[in-house]
């Protein structure tokens, strides 16, 4: 008995390890911008905490993602191609490289979004549409195909963003085109498993996000709609994860130009917020429950308020409260209960921008979209509370709005010049 026990804490002690030390996809282990069980330091120096390696990297949005000690980014060569970088986490040596001719450009050109990694492949979508499976041994893909022209999407206005997500032996994107919503492949075959409906607003720059809500695990999928188009109507969908069915909708987001994908909490809570371009800023926030009944799925609507709203990035969520970065009313970070009332009075806390948060540990660190500063912050609803904070860059440019990474005590943060790796354990 105690050798069956030795070898189980074994085992979980090296599973739990390895989910540590690995950030393999668009906002971290769990998709929810949070990675638990580790500690990180409560102070920095005053000069920050120590940079480890600083790369350049052409201009755009894309975020990394680690496996095993290497750091990943689909970088962009401006109207020319993509490029697929591989970096050493501890030193920032490029290990190597795998690019693909993807001519033209578009406003705000550059990469935009985060590849998908496991132990044997790097899944990714360029903004021109082109979705590769890379095999690590060989360095080449093992399939390859253009999500954007093959389901008919429309281009959006800076490109294709979709950061695949893995779920069992499938990798899922949204296309978001009139020949299908949201698509599974085959992770390793690029064979199509189940292609959804297409969804009925436009196509734009929300990845799924996957749940399991009433013992069935569902796609989850944000679609905006359109000023200009009234055909385009806003929707939130979610399919079943194995087939592609439909499970449920709800379509009192009203949400235009929609980039953050939901929020899961508990077993059965869906938080959604988004800050629309339209004469002014216009934040919303709404949280909803899913019920299974005998009949499939019921949506009911817990609250929604016009006081805060994410453009960007989603919030961290920890002991029954949110945290996000506000754009509009008000402009800054806000703390929010699961009733929907802001816990921090207006002003109380700094103005991000459209920077990303996420959680470590016991931790918050949210970085400032416009200079790309980060600052260290001890979550609570009693109030605003920055233990330390680092000027990082010294730019040219400003918006820092790519998702940060953090693996094995390193914290990856980039702007639209550079890619910068921190030691947040030994500061």
């Amino acid at each position: 008995m105690f050798r069956v026990i030795l070898l189980f804490s074994i085992l979980s002690g090296s599973l739990l390890s390895s989910a540590q030390n690995n950030w393999p996809q668009y906002l971290g282990p769990d998709r929810n911008a949070t990675i638990k069980n580790v500690s990180i330091a409560e102070s920095w120096p005053d000069a920050g905490p120590k940079k480890l390696w600083s790369i350049p990297l052409g201009s755009g949005y894309g975020g990394a993602s680690i496996y095993e000690n290497e750091v990943f980014v689909l970088d962009r060569i401006v109207g020319q191609a993509d490029v697929l970088r591989c970096l050493d986490l501890n030193s920032g040596e490029e290990k190597w490289t795998y690019q693909y001719e993807a001519p033209g450009e578009l406003p705000y050109p550059g990469s935009r979004t985060v590849p998908t990694v496991d132990e044997n492949y790097i899944w990714m979508v360029g903004p021109h549409g082109h979705m590769n499976c890379i095999d690590k041994k060989t360095l080449r893909p093992i399939w390859s195909k253009n999500i954007h022209t093959i389901y008919d999407a429309q281009m959006p206005n800076w490109g294709i963003s979709q950061s695949p997500l893995l779920y069992k032996n499938l990798v899922i994107v949204a296309p978001q085109g009139s020949k299908a919503g949201c698509v599974a492949f085959n992770k390793t075959t690029g064979e199509v498993v189940w292609e959804s409906r297409a969804l009925t607003g436009y196509t734009f720059y929300v990845s799924p996000t996957v749940a399991t809500i009433g013992g069935i695990d569902q796609v989850i999928m944000t679609s905006p709609y359109s000023k200009e188009d009234s055909t385009k109507i806003q929707e939130v969908v979610a399919f079943n994860a194995q087939t592609g069915k439909e499970l449920w909708t709800y379509k009192g987001l009203k949400s235009f130009a929609t980039i953050t994908p939901p929020t899961i909490i508990g077993d059965n809570k869906v938080f959604l917020t988004d800050c629309s371009y339209n004469d002014k800023y216009a934040p919303v926030s709404v949280l909803i429950e899913i019920n299974k009944t005998e009949n499939g799925f019921q949506v009911n609507e817990i609250f929604k308020t016009e006081e805060a709203g994410c453009k960007m990035h989603p919030p961290v969520f920890r002991n029954n409260y949110l945290y996000l970065n506000s754009n509009g009313r008000p402009n800054q970070m806000v703390c929010m209960s699961l009733t929907g009332e802001l816990q921090w009075e207006k002003g109380s806390a700094p103005e991000f921008e459209m920077g990303a948060v996420i959680q470590i540990g016991d931790y918050i660190v949210n970085q400032n979209g416009k200079n790309g500063a980060i600052h260290l912050i001890k979550p609570s609803p009693d109030g605003y509370k920055e233990l330390a904070k680092a000027e990082l860059f010294n730019s040219t440019k400003s918006q820092a709005w790519a998702p940060m990474a953090f693996a094995n005590g390193k914290l990856i943060v980039r702007d639209m010049e550079q890619m910068i790796c921190v030691d947040l354990q030994n500061p």
